[in-house]
């Protein structure tokens, strides 16, 4: 049997992840001279209720004895384990937890595991969580592990605004275009690439926002349909509920998961956020 870890940065519907038995190390959060953890001691909900208060939250790495915790009680559990990081190139709990767990590994050199980078945030790191558990089903560890980092940059990551102020706060974009952004309605389509935020297009209007996702999405088509895909919000479920009547107007995936989005994105892009997470063709 295979165990997993993951992290916050991970966004997919919570009961999926318990049915797993998926462990996940929380991302901390900074508002004003309060620190919370991520979906322990501030849900997604009161996050994006403190932001519409003119709350600027920040987020830091899982915490080292987080890690230390969590990894020696796998290890002495004497079953082969993996976590499954957030990108190492939006945070750097990948190192860490890789230096922690190399050195604890000297007191259980018996015990399999395997601290691998998704390269994936969000929707498409809960998508890459849930598809390399449902593999470990029915496969040994080595055939998960190899299966996992194989899966590495094979997910197209979709995101974009309500509006450009909270990205703005985060510098993200400037003051001046995120002005002239909100006069025009214009948005960013953005996307992950090799673990990377990239801004992609700029687009006027909502609507014409979630019809270019269902466009980029024909891309991928062979591994959209009959596959799962995830779709998160920053509080916005309305948006998110159009978003997938569009997808199964146009294409016929095996489900369409809808999850509330964590701080580890949600805390710099804000209410509003629409984000997809699917697979790429190899």
């Amino acid at each position: 049997m295979v165990r997993f870890i993951t992290d916050s940065g991970a966004d997919a519907p919570q009961e999926l992840l318990d049915a797993h038995d998926i462990t996940i190390m929380p991302f901390g959060v900074l508002i004003g001279d309060d620190t919370y953890f991520d979906g322990e001691t501030i849900s997604p909900e009161e996050l994006y209720a403190k932001m519409r208060d003119g709350a600027a939250p920040k987020t830091f790495q899982v915490e080292v004895t987080r890690i230390v915790e969590v990894f020696k009680a796998h290890f002495e559990q004497g079953e082969p384990f993996l976590y499954l990081a957030f990108s190492s190139d939006l945070s750097g709990t990948y190192q860490t937890a890789t230096m922690l767990a190399e050195e604890l590994a000297e007191q259980y050199p018996d015990v399999p595991y395997a601290v691998i980078d998704t390269k994936t945030a969000s929707t498409g790191q809960g998508l890459f969580v849930l598809d390399v558990a449902d593999f470990a089903k029915t496969h040994t560890f080595e055939e998960t592990k190899t299966y996992a980092e194989q899966k590495v940059n094979s997910i197209r990551h979709l995101f974009t605004v309500e509006s450009l102020e909270y990205l703005m706060r985060g510098g993200r974009v400037s003051r001046a275009s995120a002005f002239i952004g909100g006069l025009l309605s214009i948005l960013p389509l953005l996307t992950v690439e090799d673990g990377k935020l990239i801004p992609k297009e700029k687009i006027r209007g909502q609507k014409k926002v979630m019809n270019r996702i269902v466009e980029w999405m024909e891309e991928a088509r062979p591994m959209i349909d009959g596959h799962r895909i995830i779709i998160g919000h920053g509080d916005s479920i309305e948006r998110a509920v159009m978003l997938k009547q569009l997808i199964e107007a146009q294409f016929s995936p095996s489900e369409v998961l809808i999850t509330i989005a964590g701080a580890a994105i949600g805390s710099h892009t804000g209410p509003g956020l629409l984000v997809i997470g699917y697979d790429l063709p190899a």
